[in-house]
């Protein structure tokens, strides 16, 4: 049973009307009234303990909607305990007798008498459904309470409920004490919940039962009831709001059921049209004027359905609910019509009447055109679930075949580029199917992000194909149409998804369009982009060429999520791939906060798969690995090819991460099989294979995507490594010869394209596969290159390898520089195995100097450096080798310079390679000395 909370104040008066009886004749009508659930029945259930503890006799009934013909049926409720033997001293179920008639009297006279003996308290609970005989005796009675030991308490639920009868207005117009329940307290509610679950009540979850209900007590108990009793914790707390309440919804839509006429028809408007229900809309569903109309929504406040803002409105969705389950189908559908026509004709924003079309099954013209412009403003105001949603109904309006479907379609698949690609992609493919007119497919086909095209099947590429063929050359003075051809063939080009040889070709449109190319619209420098990107991956042109070019590019273009909807991605390729990251790093770090800002979850994915392809190139795997984990928190491989998540899978191989390996491989879709193109799930498969240590399974699947790269025409070594990744597999599988002539290909490659770290790269791999003074001469180059270079990586794999040939070469002091500088790069990078290679050479390295520097120990030496590791001061040393403690420093010193170290301490860490017995002996007693 849950606690009374709250109600203090109302105790009071009513124990006070109990203490006033007995002194023959004090008795007083307390009327206890309150919305619906607001714990009428609760208060009066708690009344009976308080009266036994006063020796007052406590008598009980309750009204009830469906006895409301049974005469006195609540007068014999509330006297049968009076006469228990005479089952025919009552008037049960008979026609009600006149008013003042002598039975009346005679019950009246019961009560006085065996009030005169014991005080009586009469409970009569849900008043408002008691019969008429019932009502029309304690009308009577509450007449002669004055005179009598009887304290009536009545609990009344005032609506505009059908039955009410004039001695129940009679009656509680002669009430002392009349006391409305309120909601909850905060304080209440806290202790109500901490009641429920018998657990302490965080804050924040209080605040949120409370937010939710508003203190209501039947929907806070409903609310505890459905969330169970689990940890009321603050991370629970926002589970609360979404609640739904299934259990009341009988309850309330019964209790509607029984108000006017009037009151149904205003709770019928407000659960369909809800914000929309002003006072003229109301009006005119409803045809009740303003005084009805007043009088009905008065009712729902009285009832406590309403929330209490002016403009009324439910107090919780369970009461929208249990109404719009009372209604009939076709009621609630002739509601919403109705309502949104009048909207519509009234001038009201398109969405207040599109909101109400979205439940319905009209599908006239009108109501098309609303949800149209409708998803426009939802559009207009960052919505585009919404705009969504109103558009896919007004699909349920068009033809199924005709051109207005497919332009519904194509505006449908631009909004859902936003948040649902591949949703987006079918309905692009539907929509050129349905438009007949050449340069509406155009129109649409230019709308397909190119990012997409990577994962279309081949009968949307031919669409596309077909839309860029139809609409020809079009006349230098039609913009619009110069627009969509340049839009059409950037997609056409990007990543040659038409087919092989596309891509070569690149280079040569590029120069067709001279030396200074114009950037003036977007569509142009989309074309640029795609057109330059093809000439960097097939290295038709030079990273000094590419750079400046790539750089006006991007100084026309905003940073905006919306550039992973053109071909604007391909510059960070562009870039990175030449080294110039200075400009495309805060470029992309802001799109990144607008489309965090704006909560687009799609371009978040995009541009933190972009942002792992950066950090990449600053060889901060640490990085590169966060961006990754969002991209995937963010589902992108529901949507995105396994083309598009390059970054990801480079950066499980440089990594070493073979849980994102396996992770991509499982997850990743491979998207339309483009033939023509290297698939990356073979470099998946690769990097997998090296990871668990099967160089054989790993150079296999490596060279197969290399053979496939080069068919493709992906030939630039700074974006494609695989001859690097190749070299090293054939050299530790003892194939030297092949090692040698794939690198050497790739660093003619790397010096042709210009990029340092391409170059350095290569030159490190060819120095690791030559032994001796050329092999050294070729790291020392590669780490010269890639001083000045942007990624820290790579310079951490040369300084490690470098360092390890200087140790091999007996250049102690220059290996521990380079080494040490691996180490503190390979932390810093995020790459903790590089890192610990370098630290096993330079402890192995330190090992071996200090061994051949203790041989060069005298035994003395030695003997004192044992004891002194061991913990001996140089007193007990001097004492212990019978020598003077001068003596004891100056091995010591001698010790040390030998040794390399700068004191004691160091010395006690090489106690283990000190063959001497650390802990001294104790001196013999000496002799007395004699007299």
């Amino acid at each position: 049973m849950r606690p009374l909370l709250d109600r203090d104040a109302e105790l009071v008066v009513i124990t006070a009307a109990l203490d006033a009886l007995g002194n023959g004749g004090a008795g007083s009508l307390t009327v206890v009234t309150g919305g619906l659930g607001m714990g009428r029945t609760a208060l009066l259930r708690a009344l009976p303990k308080v009266a036994e503890e006063r020796g007052v006799r406590v008598l009980t009934a309750s009204g009830a909607v469906h006895e409301r013909d049974f005469g006195f049926g609540v007068v014999s409720q509330l006297l049968t305990a009076l006469i228990p033997g005479d089952t025919n001293a009552l008037p049960g179920d008979c026609v009600p007798p006149p008013q003042g008639s002598e039975r009346d009297a005679e019950l009246l006279d019961l009560i006085a008498e065996h009030s005169a003996h014991r005080p009586l308290l009469l409970l009569v609970d849900d008043l408002q459904w008691a019969d008429a005989p019932s009502l029309r005796w304690l009308d009577r009675l509450t007449r002669r309470l004055p005179c009598l030991d009887v304290a009536l308490v009545v609990a009344v639920r005032e609506d505009g409920s059908v039955g009410s009868h004039t001695h129940l207005h009679r009656l509680t117009d002669h009430a002392h004490h009349i006391l409305p329940l309120r909601s909850l307290t905060a304080a209440g509610t806290a202790a109500l919940v901490a009641a429920h679950t018998g657990r302490p009540v965080d804050p924040a979850y209080a605040d949120a039962c409370h937010r939710t209900t508003g203190g209501h007590p039947l929907l806070l108990t409903a609310t505890l009831a459905a969330l169970g009793r689990e940890e009321p914790t603050a991370e629970r707390a926002k589970e609360v709001d979404g609640t739904r309440l299934l259990t009341l919804h009988d309850r309330f839509a019964a209790v509607l059921r029984y108000q006017s006429e009037a009151v149904w028809s205003i709770a019928k408007v407000l659960a369909v049209v809800d914000e929309a229900a002003d006072d003229e809309l109301t009006g005119q569903l409803t045809g009740l004027d303003d005084t009805g109309r007043t009088e009905a929504i008065a009712a729902l406040r009285k009832l406590g359905l309403l929330a209490n803002d002016p403009v009324p409105r439910f107090i919780h969705q369970a009461v929208r609910d249990g109404v719009e389950q009372a209604m009939t189908p076709a009621d609630a559908e002739d509601t919403r019509v109705r309502a949104a026509l009048l909207l519509h004709e009234g001038g009201h924003p398109p969405e207040s009447a599109a909101r109400l079309l979205v439940a319905t099954s009209c599908h006239t013209p009108w109501a098309v055109g609303v949800l149209r412009t409708a998803a426009a403003t939802a559009l207009a105001r960052t919505d585009p679930n919404a705009a969504a949603r109103y558009l896919r109904h007004a699909l349920l309006g068009s033809s199924p075949e005709g051109p207005d479907r497919g332009e519904l379609l194509a505006d449908l698949a631009t909004i859902e580029c936003a948040f649902a690609p591949q949703a987006a992609l079918r309905h692009f493919a539907q929509a050129l199917l349905l438009l007949p007119d050449p340069a509406d497919r155009a129109r649409v086909a230019g709308r397909i992000p190119p990012f997409l095209l990577d994962g279309c099947p081949p009968a949307a590429i031919e669409s596309v194909v077909r839309a860029h063929g139809e609409l020809g050359v079009p006349a230098p003075a039609d913009d619009t149409a110069r627009g969509l051809a340049l839009r059409l063939e950037a997609r056409l080009r990007h990543r040659s998804v038409a087919g092989p040889g596309e891509l070569f070709q690149c280079a040569d449109r590029l120069r067709a369009l001279g030396p200074m190319p114009d950037l003036d619209t977007t569509a142009d420098r989309e074309l640029i982009t795609v057109l330059l990107h093809g000439a960097t991956l097939t290295q038709r042109t030079t990273a000094a060429e590419a750079v400046p070019l790539a750089e006006r590019v991007l100084q026309h273009e905003p940073a905006t999520p919306d550039h992973i909807h053109t071909a604007l991605p391909l510059l960070a390729d562009i870039l990175i791939a030449s080294d110039s990251l200075a400009t495309i790093g805060p470029w992309l770090e802001s799109a990144y906060q607008r489309a965090r800002r704006d909560n687009a979850s799609v371009a978040r994915a995009v541009i933190a798969v972009e942002l792992t392809q950066l950090a990449l190139a600053h060889g901060r795997i640490d990085q590169a690995r966060a961006h990754a984990d969002e991209a995937l928190s963010l589902g992108v491989t529901a949507w995105a090819t396994l083309q598009t998540l390059t970054p990801l899978a480079l950066v499980a191989a440089q990594a070493r991460d073979t849980e994102l390996t396996v992770r991509l491989l499982t997850d990743g879709r491979d998207g339309a099989d483009h033939g023509h193109r290297p698939a990356l799930r073979q470099l998946l498969r690769g990097s997998a294979a090296a990871q668990r240590g099967d160089l054989a399974t790993a150079l296999e699947c490596l060279l197969d995507w290399g053979r496939s790269a080069e068919r493709a025409d992906w030939r630039n070594p700074a974006l494609v490594p695989w001859r690097s990744w190749t070299a090293g597999l054939h050299y530790r599988m003892g194939r030297p010869e092949r090692a040698h002539d794939l690198i050497e290909e790739e660093y003619e490659r790397a010096v042709r394209w210009g990029g340092p770290v391409a170059i350095g790269r290569a030159q490190r791999v060819r120095g690791a596969l030559r032994k001796g003074v050329d092999g050294l001469a070729l790291l020392h180059e590669s780490a010269q290159t890639l001083d000045g270079s942007v990624n820290m990586l790579e310079r951490a794999r040369t300084s490690l390898l470098l360092g390890r040939r200087l140790l091999e070469a007996g250049r102690t002091a220059e290996a521990e520089r380079r080494l040490t500088q691996a180490r503190v790069d390979g932390l810093a990078c995020g790459v903790p195995w590089l890192a610990r290679l370098a630290d096993d050479a330079l402890h192995a390295d330190a090992g071996a100097h200090r061994a051949d520097a203790i041989a060069s120990l005298t035994r003395a030496e030695r003997h004192v450096a044992g004891l002194a590791a061991g913990g001996a001061s140089n007193k007990e040393i001097a004492e212990r080798l019978d020598v003077t403690s001068r003596a004891v420093e100056k091995h010591l010193t001698r010790t040390y310079r030998k040794l390399s170290i700068r004191g004691r301490t160091e010395l006690v860490a090489m106690a283990g390679l000190l063959p001497i017995e650390a802990t001294p002996r104790p001196r013999p007693p000496t002799r007395p000395l004699r007299p």
